[in-house]
């Protein structure tokens, strides 16, 4: 019996894949040391591409090998995000790569409210950026007219200690927010869970901006330009509260009639008892 060989002449190799090309610069991400701290910028989204967040990361890969990486291990790092949609997975797959080369993420900086919620979420501080167009109106009537037209941010999560959150209109939590972290709104902060952290409504100067909270704990409380801190003596019965200006600074009463018993004075800007 006959055994056949084959031709190794038939044979034929598998093609080297061609080397990856690298992206233009308005497609990359860009890295910028700025002092102490290092920004980070991603590209705009090119609709027109598929498969493009992996192109621009395996691209960031390659240059990331090049550049001078002079910073101190675990330097601050911000991401500037623009309105490209982020998820979970991308934001880990960014947070790794920094990691490799020494460097910490510190914090997002978005005008995607999904992108927002997506950072808040998965524990990292972000701040969202209007993407309202800025007028050179200082009125509070105008402020106040900005802020209105800005979607509310919505976060079902715990916020941990060193999470800062910043939204330009209202913040919204169903959680609690632990000592060491912080929120920010250009309108309302509404709480449900306990406050322990700091909580600062009207940020952009709106005093009629409320804190309210299931259980209100704050290390501090800001509306405004005014700051209070918790009192010294905590009551032992928790219910319901709400942060206000009134005509004597900062005051917290309970929730429960609380639109009943005060009136709002606009062209005063502090509330009042009828």
């Amino acid at each position: 019996m006959s055994i056949e060989t084959e031709n190794q002449d038939s044979l034929t190799e598998s093609p080297t894949p061609p080397p990856l090309k690298l992206l233009s610069s308005k497609e990359q991400i860009s890295i910028i040391k700025k002092g102490e701290m290092v920004e980070i910028n991603l590209p705009p989204v090119n609709k027109s591409e598929a498969n493009q967040w992996g192109r621009i990361i395996d691209d960031f890969k390659i240059r990331l090998q090049k550049i001078d990486k002079s910073w101190q291990l675990g330097t601050k790092t911000t991401i500037k995000s623009g309105d490209r949609l982020l998820d979970t997975r991308q934001l880990n797959e960014l947070k790794g790569i920094l990691e490799n080369i020494g460097l910490t993420l510190d914090i997002i900086i978005t005008r995607r409210r999904q992108t927002a919620v997506a950072v808040a979420s998965a524990g990292y501080s972000v701040k969202q950026e209007s993407s309202l167009p800025i007028f050179n109106d200082t009125k509070e009537d105008k402020k106040e007219e900005n802020q209105a037209l800005t979607e509310p941010l919505y976060l079902k999560t715990t916020i941990r200690s060193g999470v800062e959150i910043c939204h330009p209109s209202t913040i919204i939590i169903a959680g609690d927010v632990n000592p060491g972290a912080t929120i920010i709104a250009g309108g309302d902060v509404l709480i449900w869970g306990n406050l322990r952290g700091i909580a600062h409504a009207g940020a952009n100067g709106n005093k009629q901006a409320l804190i309210m909270a299931l259980k209100m704990l704050p290390t501090q409380l800001r509306i405004a330009d005014l700051v209070a801190r918790a009192p010294d003596n905590l009551p032992d019965n928790y219910t319901p509260e709400i942060a206000y200006i009134s005509n004597e600074g900062i005051k917290i009463n309970p929730a429960e009639n609380f639109y009943r018993s005060y009136e709002f004075i606009t062209n005063k800007n502090y509330w009042q008892i009828r």
